[in-house]
């Protein structure tokens, strides 16, 4: 065996054993899937939405909201497309149904209608936005997926934050998030009223009750004769 052909075997295995020994890369979990597409397609529908504040809005702070939302989430989307291809993570060509059926909506109005709707639903659409980074944050396992979170999450949380003062300058209503602190708040509100109602229904079922029922006649006091009371 010649020294060259010795060579280039020794190099050959030398690189197989590398290709063996090279821990192949772990599929994303569900969650940063899940993540990942959530995200992308909400970034399509504020880009998209944007696009449409910018030609309807009646205000000039609903116009604006539109650019800044279409210039932010198209840099958003471009940096989480690039993750997704990393991880070999496929990635809907649309948002989802209830955010077309909301474009739908705001094709529909005009004028101060559409800045209404528009900074409301946007409200809502950004603390949607912001939970679902957070579960990414709490439970996502790929580094890269959580990065795309963690870029996203001040970005998304100026943009609500510029919606409520929007919503305030307006004269339209800001409104507390409907997660589970709304809920608590509540569910405390409501729990005496309940229970006094409650209180009172049983009591007067226990009286209707009682009225109905059948009662001895009372008894017939003895009257005791001459002999007897002596």
């Amino acid at each position: 065996m010649s020294k060259g052909f010795a060579a280039v075997l020794a190099t050959g295995v030398a690189a197989l054993t590398l290709l063996v020994a090279a821990p192949a890369q772990a599929a994303p979990s569900q969650q940063d899937t899940a993540f990942l597409q959530a995200a992308h397609q909400s970034n399509l529908a504020e880009i998209a939405g944007g696009g449409l504040a910018q030609q309807k809005g009646q205000s000039q702070q609903v116009k604006d909201l539109g650019a800044r939302f279409v210039a932010d989430h198209t840099t958003l989307d471009n940096s989480l497309k690039q993750v997704a291809q990393a991880l070999g993570v496929s990635l809907p060509d649309a948002p989802n149904a209830d955010q077309q059926a909301l474009a739908a909506r705001y094709q529909a109005a005009s004028g101060a209608d559409f800045d209404a709707l528009f900074i409301s639903t946007q409200m809502d659409a950004h603390m949607a936005a912001m939970r679902n980074g957070q579960t990414e944050l709490a439970q996502g396992s790929d580094p890269q997926a959580k990065q795309v979170a963690q870029t996203a999450a001040p970005v998304i949380s100026a943009h609500h934050d510029q919606l409520t003062a929007a919503a305030r300058a307006l004269g339209l209503p800001t409104r507390v998030d409907s997660g589970s602190g709304g809920e608590a708040a509540t569910n405390r509100s409501t729990t005496l009223p309940v229970g006094l109602v409650l209180i009172g229904l049983a009591l007067v079922v226990g009286a209707l009750v009682y009225l109905r029922r059948p009662h001895a006649a009372p008894a017939r006091p003895i009257r005791l004769g001459a002999a007897e009371r002596k």
